[in-house]
């Protein structure tokens, strides 16, 4: 599955006592390939929640681990993201040691759209459904060279 990639040192603050990564700290990371995504794509994601008055929560998460993550190591985190239906997205992640491959955990989110000022549910804002659209164009323009793959 193709994704749109960032890359992420491993510092020893992300890690426990055992020197691996502590395992909430994938979530985290998760967001930060959230966040470069839709810088990518034209639009930072808090910038259109404010402009178009609605919100993103997270209604499941899952993570399956492969392999230890350790202090000094790059991480490369994958991210592909669909439009489910109109109120729903899911985003799916890849997490792998940037220099072997070696699959480090995988997960998906799924999230949900909601105004914010009634937090009931609504569809996400054509601007949204059109921005995630262009993430195949992303994805393909990276895997060529044509895009950098962002640091966090």
């Amino acid at each position: 599955m193709p994704f749109f990639f960032i890359r992420k040192r491993v510092h020893w603050s992300d890690s426990d006592p055992a020197g691996v990564v502590w395992f909430p700290n994938f979530f985290g990371w998760f967001e930060d390939a959230e966040e470069q995504l839709y810088a990518a794509l034209g639009t930072p994601r808090q910038a259109l929640m404010n402009q178009l008055g609605f919100g993103m929560p997270r209604v499941e998460a899952e993570i399956r681990y492969a392999s230890p993550a350790r202090p000094g190591e790059t991480v490369r985190i994958g991210l592909d993201t669909v439009i489910v239906n109109p109120r729903r997205m899911k985003s799916t992640f890849d997490v792998r040691d940037d220099e072997t491959g070696r699959l480090l955990a995988y997960g998906s989110i799924r999230i949900a759209c909601v105004d914010t000022q009634t937090f009931t549910p609504r569809d996400f804002p054509e601007q949204v459904v059109t921005t995630i659209k262009a993430l195949p164009d992303l994805i393909a323009q990276q895997a060529q060279g044509k895009v950098e793959i962002p640091w966090t």
